[in-house]
This record gives C-alpha cells, sequence and structure tokens, in this order.
C-alpha cells in the first residue's frame, strides 16, 4: 500500500514556526527568507486541507488543527535526531560547507581550519565567506552567525558557540612605550576609529566614553563600516579601535594589537555567535564533531584574552 506522505520541509517549517510562535524566528533557525517559510506551511495546509497557524499581527499561533499535529510531530523529529550514530555516519571522506562572515573568517577562524583537518582527516571543509547574513547561502552545510541572546538558545537545527568580550585596541605605536593607558582621558588625544556611520550600544565611542568617565565627544578618524576594516586600520597605527576578543586575539598575543586601556570593563557583546546547519544533517556526526570544535577552539581563545589582556 502506497503511503501519502506530507512534505518533509514544510513539516520542519511548520515545526520551527511552532516552537518560535513566529515567521520571522523560524526564518533565522532554517536561514531562510521569512516569505519562504510561510509559503512552506501553507504547503502544508494545502496539504492536509485544514488551517494549521492563525496568522496574528504581530506574531501566530496554533489552530486545533496545528497543535494537534505539532504534538504528533514534535517527537517523531525527537526521534530522528536521537537515531543512533551508526545509522546517521555518512561512509567515507565527507565535504562540509562551511560559512561565516569575513571579519571572523579572516581574524581567527581560517587559520585554525588546519587544525580541525588534523583531528579529522576524514572531513574536508569548504569554507564560503558571508557577505550579508541577511542574505543567506542556500548551498551551506553549516553558517556561523551572529544573533541576539534570545535567538541563540539551542535546537535541533542550531547551537550556540561564543559570546565576546569588547574593549579598545591600538596599535603598540600609538601609546607611550607601547603600553596600555592607566588614564582613560588619555584617549581623546588619539584619534578613535568608529565602526560604521550610526553606530550603537557597545560598538559606539558614544558608549565607551561615559563608561570611562569622559565627557561625551564625537570620535574623530576613520569611520569604517566593517569589524575587519577597523582592525586593519588599527594594527596600521590609524587611531583606537573598539574590538571583540576573539577577533584580537592573536594580534594581541603577537604584538600586533595592544589593548588601549590598563584597566577595562568588562562589557559583553549583545549578541552571540551559532552555529546552524540544515535539516539533513541533524545528528549528523562530522557536522556535530565541526560544531563542537568550534565552540571548544572558542573558549581556548578567550582564556588566552580576558578583558583584553593576553594570558
Amino acid at each position: 500500500m502506497t503511503r501519502r506522505l506530507p512534505p518533509f520541509g514544510p513539516l520542519i517549517a511548520f515545526d520551527a514556526v511552532a516552537r518560535h510562535g513566529s515567521f520571522t524566528r523560524a526564518a533565522d533557525e532554517l536561514g531562510v527568507t521569512q516569505s519562504a517559510v510561510s509559503h512552506q506551511v501553507r504547503r502544508l495546509e494545502d496539504f492536509f486541507g485544514v488551517k494549521l497557524l492563525n496568522r496574528l499581527n504581530p506574531g501566530v499561533e496554533l489552530s486545533g488543527d496545528g497543535a494537534k499535529l505539532r504534538g504528533e510531530l514534535a517527537p517523531l523529529l525527537d526521534g530522528i535526531a536521537g537515531l543512533e550514530p551508526s545509522l546517521r555516519r555518512r561512509p567515507g571522506r565527507q565535504t562540509l560547507r562551511l560559512g561565516a562572515g569575513s571579519s571572523l573568517a579572516a581574524w581567527w577562524l581560517v587559520r585554525r581550519l588546519r587544525t580541525f583537518r588534523a583531528l579529522h582527516s576524514d572531513i574536508e571543509i569548504d569554507f564560503v565567506p558571508i557577505e550579508s547574513e541577511a542574505a543567506g547561502e542556500p548551498s551551506l552545510d553549516v553558517r556561523i552567525l551572529w544573533t541576539t541572546l534570545p535567538e541563540s538558545r539551542a535546537t535541533s537545527l542550531q547551537a550556540s558557540l561564543f559570546r565576546e568580550r569588547v574593549f579598545p585596541v591600538c596599535a603598540p605605536s600609538l601609546l607611550p612605550r607601547g603600553r596600555p593607558l592607566s588614564d582613560p582621558a588619555a584617549l581623546l588625544d588619539l584619534p578613535l576609529i568608529q565602526k560604521g556611520h550610526t553606530p550603537s550600544g557597545e560598538w559606539s565611542w558614544a558608549y565607551w566614553l561615559p563608561k570611562l568617565g569622559l565627557e561625551r565627544a564625537a570620535p574623530r578618524g576613520l569611520v569604517l563600516g566593517d569589524m575587519g576594516l577597523c582592525l586593519t586600520a588599527a594594527v596600521d597605527g590609524a587611531g583606537v579601535a573598539i574590538a571583540r576578543s576573539l577577533l584580537v586575539a592573536d594580534a594581541i598575543n603577537d604584538g600586533r594589537l595592544v589593548p588601549a586601556l590598563a584597566t577595562t570593563p568588562d562589557v559583553l557583546s549583545t549578541k552571540v555567535h551559532v552555529a546552524r546547519w540544515k535539516p539533513d544533517l541533524i545528528g549528523d556526526r562530522n557536522t556535530q564533531a565541526l560544531v563542537s570544535w568550534l565552540a571548544q577552539a572558542a573558549e581556548e581563545t578567550s582564556r588566552g584574552v580576558s578583558n583584553g589582556s593576553p594570558a
């Protein structure tokens, strides 16, 4: 007897919307657009011939039929995710397409991939830079993304990786005897590199100067739209940049950059790095090996740079 089964992709999309209560959050988890998720759910509703979601403004809620489907679907997906690893192992060598932002890749990730390959010689990594997280990249197996704390929780398609500290850095040549400043007021005599034309929060000098007990002042120096460019300019002695701990760990350890201040407030980034993978890689051992290694490598790096000071 032939089974009439619902399409798997729309089931995954519906599950994500049901768990988050939001098309936007479901789209973030799945790495697709909001309209694509909505289209997938419509396909599932057409398949069953019933309304599964009540679309509100804002948000969504499950209909009676939707709640019934979710109750049946959730344990099935959990069961698939919990299959024995031997059933999930892919034979022979596997290539994983990994994507991440260019700043993270250039300043931290790429130089560490050889370590992963030494530990997992059966896994090839095909790295692809992500120019825009919003645009996505459907062909990627695993993506490292920067997201908010509420959106960083672990799911069947996502794992939290690391959260960075934020602090000012500059080239040693800008500082007296190449040593961090003991008086924050001395920052006002140096050019300040600003990330983006309308920065906010911990990326803004308008945030940092009052936090250091200084009067608000308009940043002077370069205004650059990318963190990697800010750090490159800082290495070249163009000014003081507000940096992320993971990105500058190597540059601090090899002396290209130093913390600009001897004592720095403990400021955590408001965003968290997460790894997201394709639905067909749920439970894949090689994918989980890569994600676990990424988290471990970030933790080791963070131990080496605490509050902007090398260990």
